[in-house]
């Protein structure tokens, strides 16, 4: 946070007025600073110079208020902030002192004025960052933020003099301009709040005019747990992700009046899904609604939000309930992610001080997910849960037709390529044939195409831009092969960036780009794998003879992670799904259908990766139905590991009809893999019931849905290669019904562990016999003679105890299995007979004979008989009933 204050400081001064500050850069060559300090009346020269460079240079001022004591100036981009991004801007939406983020600025005070070791008679002005906390409520009346300074400060008050300007930082985040100094707190700074130069007349049209983007607000101190809108570049994934808001929203006016008079409504918590196919506008859709409610015209309150981020740097949800604004919250993909959902409404539902909050599911359909989620709220009494809007496929198109959306799509993205391009975002390689009127060669037609969602539209629509702006584009046959040739060459030049010359394998770049698509990485660990598992499912076939350098792999790490950054607290981010399911088509054709079956079966990746693989891969074999088939052989030669996953995928993330041509193709594959001679009966056994157990599930009408109860969900196996990732606090909750499993184990092992278990029954039942036979007892010897079925009774109970169901948490089954041990030991203590002197004592031999032999027992009924696990929902419903 403090490295980005830095890297955006520049000084500010006005010789002819005697002024000098400081500055932030918003974009290279473009400087805010406080109107105080850049004073540019009349014909005095104000002049900027950032920290890597050693002269000043002229700026020009291309909008000022004076009210609000700010100015914009610009000065020549390739002297000042050179290859710098454009800033984002934020404010703070929240008063939570449990998390209340530290908040930086970086500024030439006067208190750092250094004297020049080389000529005493020159002075140099030095760098000095400033942290500390704003507590929201302080100087509201006033409308500035009053940022409460943490660590040393001047001790004479003039000496802040040279801060005004600064820009301070919220966890990256721009959310102010540092305007006074309070003389009557020693440790307190006046900030000028961004909302108000937002809200001020020019100048956001004239931040758009020299950065290609117009200022929008986040919530910068729920940036651990808010996506963050994707970075301006030139690709693809950019120009087409929804949240880049390059294209306008059309034919859905009324519905998102509709979703805009729900968030307005007078509940406190409010759940509400948005279904519809991919393609249709959904995160588009939810981006227009945000953005009408944060630019509320007039005094009415103003709302914030955002989408809740997969992978949140922290899950204290609570932090939203203490809003001062009202907040809009969309989770995409809900279907996948009802956990997170779960947990946040848990926090959310109970009372508060904060403004309303709304949430926003988006999925491609509603089913036995969205039913056990309201089962789950309604039992938490969160509501109103009634509300579903639906964006039918050609919603867009209410009012317009195809030509109107194609001709306007090419407009915004030819304006928006242009404008990026200006902001410094291109290179020498980048064309600049970017016109609005590129001739039609994907367009053609496209008025016939009515019933298309709208991305395909605007998908032709780039795709003639781009194929104009670069003639060899214009080589391809279908436009998405244009827009991914795009792509290709976006991710070579930054390959090209970091990899050594003449290594750039655009082949292996696709396929890297697709596995993180597939796989996704929460930490630098998953990355990894990821890139593993995709170098090596790349190169299967062509005779490796030694394993990757490590080096390589981090570098195609870097390269992968610099290409498409994470927009919440993951490893990285993705290509965009269009894209990527393009992609991975081609990437599975040309691998002759073993692309997916290898990477999916890939030992590095952990199982929360094979989980998203997997829900990946069904919900683009919606579309492209051809991938299913190797995710099905994938599941079938590994089904203790994949087949849960697959199953509970299925029957939650899956509408009723996809759900079931999944489960008919996935019964295929194992009943052919079954058929192999290495194969385990049990184990294809157990699968096919799992998957009979599925198919019951999915036979139901859509009407009866509710009867359905529990959906179907993952369960833990046995996996000496993988280790449980869903363990702990965090772990979801375990629910009926049982499902037996048997580790999968080679036969030399069965063998032997077999041997082992009934060495140790005869064992336990030689003991008490011969204590039997031994005593001296001569009235009641008989009864001796019940020690011997007690014992057996009680190994084999503990055995099937343990072995057959989850009894590892309960303390009675751990007193029942010490108490054996105890009862055998002492049968052998019993034995009359003469016990050498140079062995360890009896007490000692017996128990670490029995423990071992017990252990061995209870896994050997484990391999014979299975163990009753419960499944483990990711997405169930209500733990308690």
């Amino acid at each position: 946070m403090a490295g980005g204050a830095v890297l955006r400081t520049v000084e500010v001064s006005n010789q002819d007025k005697g002024a000098y500050g400081t500055g932030c850069l918003i974009a290279p060559g473009l400087v805010l600073t406080a109107h105080h300090v850049a004073l540019p009346e009349g014909d005095s020269v104000v002049t900027v110079r950032d920290t890597a460079s050693a002269d000043f240079t002229e700026a020009a001022v291309v909008w000022e208020s004076t009210e609000l004591d700010a100015v914009l100036l610009k000065g020549d981009r390739s002297l000042v902030g050179a290859g710098m991004g454009i800033v984002r801007w934020g404010e703070l939406v929240c008063d939570y002192p449990d998390r209340r983020p530290v908040c930086s600025m970086t500024g030439f005070p006067r208190a750092m004025r250094r004297q020049d070791s080389a000529d005493s008679e020159q002075y140099i002005d030095d760098l000095k960052t400033v942290e500390g906390t704003i507590a929201p409520p302080t100087g509201s009346r006033s409308r500035l933020y009053a940022l409460e300074v943490a660590g040393a400060v001047p001790t004479d008050v003039r000496n802040w003099q040279g801060l005004s300007g600064a820009g301070v930082f919220c966890n990256g985040m721009l959310i102010g301009l540092v305007r006074m100094v309070d003389r009557h707190w020693d440790r307190t700074l006046m900030v000028l709040p961004l909302s108000h130069l937002l809200a001020a007349h020019g100048f956001t049209e004239a931040v758009a005019a020299h950065t290609g983007i117009s200022p929008r607000l986040e919530p910068a101190d729920l940036r651990p747990l808010i996506d963050k809108p994707p970075d301006p570049k030139l690709s693809s994934t950019y120009l087409l992700d929804p949240r880049s808001q390059v294209t306008e929203l059309t034919g859905v006016s009324e519905l998102v009046q509709r979703i805009e008079q729900w968030c307005k409504g007078t509940d406190r918590l409010g759940v509400a899904a948005v279904t519809g196919l991919g393609g249709t506008g959904k995160s588009r859709l939810v981006t227009e609604v945000l953005h009408r409610l944060t630019t509320t015209p007039g005094n009415q309150r103003p709302w914030s939000g955002g989408f809740l981020a997969d992978n949140p740097s922290h899950t204290d949800y609570q932090v939203l309930a203490t809003a001062s604004y009202p907040l809009l919250l969309a989770i995409d993909l809900a279907e996948t992610r009802l956990p997170q959902t779960r947990d946040l409404m848990a926090a959310l539902a109970g009372p508060h001080d904060g403004s309303a909050v709304r949430v926003l599911l988006l999925a491609r359909g509603l089913g036995t997910w969205w039913l056990s989620l309201r089962r789950h709220l309604q039992t938490r009494n969160v509501g109103p849960l009634g509300h579903a809007f639906t964006l039918a496929p050609d919603a867009a198109l209410n009012g317009h037709s195809p030509e109107d959306i194609y001709v306007e799509a090419k407009v915004a993205f030819a304006r928006r390529i242009r404008l990026l391009q200006q902001a410094g975002h291109g290179d020498d390689t980048w064309p600049d044939r970017v016109v609005a009127d590129a001739p039609r060669l994907y367009g053609a037609g496209i008025e016939h195409a009515a019933h298309q969602p709208v991305i395909y539209h605007h998908i032709a629509a780039l795709a003639d831009v781009l194929s104009h702006a670069n003639p060899e584009f214009a080589l391809n046959d279908h436009p998405m092969e244009v827009l991914l040739a795009n792509e290709v060459e976006y991710v070579r030049r930054v390959a090209e960036a970091r990899l050594l010359e003449g290594t750039v394998d655009d082949e292996l770049l696709r396929t890297l780009v697709t596995a993180q698509f597939l796989a996704g990485a929460r930490t630098a660990r998953e990355g990894r794998a990821a890139v593993r598992a995709g170098f090596d499912a790349h190169h299967r076939g062509y005779g490796i003879t030694a394993p990757p350098d490590a080096r390589q792999l981090a570098a195609l790490d870097g390269v992968l992670t610099a290409a498409y950054p994470a927009a919440d607290g993951a490893h990285w981010g993705a290509v965009g799904e269009p894209l990527a399911t393009a992609w991975l088509t081609e990437i599975e054709d040309e691998s002759g259908a073993e692309f997916i079956e290898n990477f999916l079966q890939h030992d590095s990746l952990a199982t929360e990766q094979r989980h998203q693989a997997l829900s990946t891969v069904a919900r683009a074999a919606q579309d492209q139905p051809g991938l299913a088939a190797g995710a099905h052989r994938a599941v079938a030669a590994n089904p203790e590991r994949l087949l849960p996953l697959a199953a509970q995928i299925v029957t939650t993330e899956l509408g009723i009809d996809h759900a079931r041509q999944w489960l008919i193709g996935l019964e295929h594959a194992v009943a052919d893999r079954a058929t192999d001679p290495d194969a385990d009966p049990g184990t294809y056994e157990w699968a096919s019931s799992l998957i009979s157990e599925a198919q019951e599930r999915t036979t139901a009408d859509r009407d009866n849905l509710e009867d359905l109860g529990v959906p179907l969900t993952q369960e833990v196996v046995d996996d000496p290669e993988q280790p449980d990732t869903e363990t702990g606090a965090d772990a979801p909750f375990v629910d009926t019904p049982f499902v037996l499993v048997k580790p999968r184990v080679s036969r030399l092992t069965r063998t032997a562990i077999t041997f082992l278990a009934l060495c140790h029954l005869g064992l336990v039942t030689g003991v008490p016999s011969g204590v039997a036979l031994t005593s001296n007892i001569e009235n009641d010897a008989w009864s001796l003679w019940f020690f011997v079925a007690i014992n057996v009774f009680m190994h084999l109970t503990v055995a099937s105890g343990f072995g057959g169901r989850q009894l590892s948490a309960t303390p009675l089954a751990w007193i029942i299995a010490l108490f054996t041990i105890g009862m055998t030991t002492l049968s052998g203590l019993m034995l009359d007979q003469h016990w050498p002197p140079e062995w360890p004592p009896p007490w000692l031999v017996w128990p670490a004979l029995f423990a071992p032999g017990l252990a061995v027992l209870t896994y050997a009924w484990r391999i014979w008989f299975g163990q009753l696990q419960a499944r483990r929902p990711a997405t169930s419903g209500d733990p308690s009933g």
